[in-house]
């Protein structure tokens, strides 16, 4: 078993300044600390998590606080967080919130009781300055896939904009003008960003933006379902020939409902989500969507935040994964375009 020692040989310095290397102590040089962290990384070290826990006062549990788990994109971060946590000794401890402030600051209470030794939060409701306290009072958190700015808690999220941008222009280079959106609900941040990403496109090419062609949905597939109906309010003449919605269930949604319509996908209209969740492929038509890595951003939380703990990490880190555009039939592709027909069932 490699021990604190054999580190301390292997680097040529005292014992001691392993340990205070590896607990993240501001006295040990960067330099230093990077190349025990190196060496016990070679050596494949393994703390005695138990017993330095209970030196230190802590339970080894982490809490998880997310908006639902019964949907895949959620279940997946959970599953991306688990894998980590468990490896690293810790037990994972979920908190389903339902997007209800009240059950979010609920969550945010418990480690005040020391039920927990840090959060990774998927927050919608709660106001960040009740995170921010929670950060002043020395706690260890990480936001996942948003940031409070100025709050100096480590993140990890992913580029909504860019990705949402590319995904606009990728219609935009297919011929489309006249591109809707079914956008997410107000509160949650990475919906903003995607707004951002669609207008970004829009101006790059010169297209106008339109309020008539922008809906709110809430990211469900009811919501998607509704905003078609919207958008198809107004004279055939005035549809759009494209639909980018800001998450797969969403995009799904529009997808039914142009079909109950007879308005066909991508011939008619064409449809582009987010997300990349795992029904987009074997959907039909398969989805054409931006995929976002959900399990690399589950498991990239979890390592920052025991990181934090261990005091491996000093100052705040924001991680920012990239996106990637996955093409497949409901954006037509390759299809010349014309303005959708109205349908009898209209």
């Amino acid at each position: 078993m490699v021990t604190i020692k054999d580190i301390a040989r292997a680097v040529g310095v005292a014992h001691s300044t392993v340990s205070r290397a590896l607990n993240g102590d501001p006295r040990i040089s960067k330099a230093t600390r990077e190349k025990v962290l190196q060496a016990a990384r070679e050596l494949n070290y393994r703390p005695n998590l138990p017993a330095r826990a209970l030196a230190r006062g802590r339970v080894l549990s982490i809490g998880l606080v997310v908006p639902d788990v019964s949907e895949p994109f959620y279940g997946r971060i959970v599953a991306g967080v688990d894998r980590v946590t468990f490896d690293a000794g810790f037990n994972l401890v979920l908190y389903i919130t339902h997007a209800d402030r009240q059950r979010e600051l609920a969550a945010l209470e418990q480690i005040r009781h020391g039920r927990v030794d840090g959060m990774i939060l998927m927050i919608r409701k709660a106001r960040a300055q009740a995170v921010a306290e929670l950060k002043e009072q020395g706690v260890p958190l990480v936001l996942l896939l948003q940031k409070i700015r100025g709050s100096g808690i480590d993140s990890v999220r992913v580029d909504n904009s860019s990705g949402a941008a590319e995904a606009v222009r990728h219609l935009i280079d297919g011929g489309h003008r006249r591109i809707a959106l079914i956008s997410g609900p107000s509160h949650a941040p990475d919906a903003r960003e995607r707004i951002k990403g669609y207008r970004a496109a829009l101006d790059q090419a010169g297209i106008p933006y339109r309020e008539e062609l922008v809906v709110r949905g809430d990211f469900s597939f009811a919501s998607g379902f509704r905003a078609v109906d919207a958008l198809l309010r107004a004279p055939a003449s005035q549809w759009p020939t494209a639909i980018f919605a800001a998450n797969d269930h969403m995009a799904m949604g529009a997808i039914k409902r142009l079909a109950e319509r007879g308005i066909a996908v991508p011939r008619d209209i064409a449809v582009v989500g987010f997300d990349d969740i795992a029904p987009a492929a074997y959907f039909q038509p398969s989805l054409t969507t931006v995929r976002q890595p959900i399990d690399e951003s589950g498991r990239k939380a979890a390592e920052l935040l025991i990181a934090r703990i261990q005091g491996a990490v000093q100052e705040p880190r924001e991680i920012v994964l990239k996106t990637e555009l996955v093409v497949r039939e409901s954006c037509g592709a390759g299809q010349a375009r014309e303005r959708p027909r109205a349908c009898a069932g209209s």
